[in-house]
């Protein structure tokens, strides 16, 4: 990755028992590894590798925060990640990730790239939905949205506490559906 931090473990040089590793996964770091989900952070990564006669298992710690754009207001907040993950490695003939899990490095190489897997398990714990905490948002842009779902909503229409249209056609119902309780209540 041209750094002066290497994430290139060189397997077949290790001696059997644990060997620790420490990389600091900082915005030159996602730069680098150009991943489509994450391009700043700052995250401490602690990475124990377990090797045995035939195998060796690798234990990533990852903790820190990550940049990501608010779900409500677009606008950049702290993301903190927190993950424990493992991998399973093994020789082989040719390199290949036989699942999530279980990857076979090739004996004549004898050694692996983690940044790609660093990287993979930061995306991988990104909530699916990141707000700022209440009252953080970026008061301009969350007020330009709600101006807008108001106009989407139609103009006149009241808008309860919890921001749902108060319609009063919403809180009739369907005849049919009324005679369709009705058939449901006698059984």
């Amino acid at each position: 990755m041209g750094r002066e931090e290497t994430y290139i473990i060189p397997l077949k040089d290790l001696e059997v028992g644990t060997h620790q590793y420490q990389y600091t996964l900082d915005d030159k770091f996602f730069e680098e590894v150009n991943g489509p989900e994450v391009q700043k952070g700052n995250l401490q990564a602690n990475v124990t590798i377990q090797k045995s006669e035939h195998s060796f298992l690798l234990t990533f710690r990852l903790d820190g925060t990550i940049k990501v754009l608010c779900d409500r207001c677009l606008e950049e907040m702290d993301q903190p990640i927190s993950c424990e993950e493992h991998l399973m490695v093994k020789f082989g003939e040719d390199k290949t990730e036989e699942d999530d899990q279980l990857v076979i490095v090739s004996e004549e190489e004898g050694e692996i790239d983690l940044s790609w897997y660093l990287y993979e398990f930061v995306a991988l714990h990104i909530p699916i939905r990141h707000v700022h905490p209440e009252g953080e948002c970026d008061e301009e842009t969350y007020q330009a949205l709600r101006k807008h779902l108001s106009v989407m909503r139609g103009e006149g229409e009241e808008e309860n506490e919890s921001g749902d249209a108060d319609n009063e056609a919403e809180k009739e119902t369907d005849p049919r559906w009324d005679a369709l309780k009705k058939i449901k209540d006698n059984n």
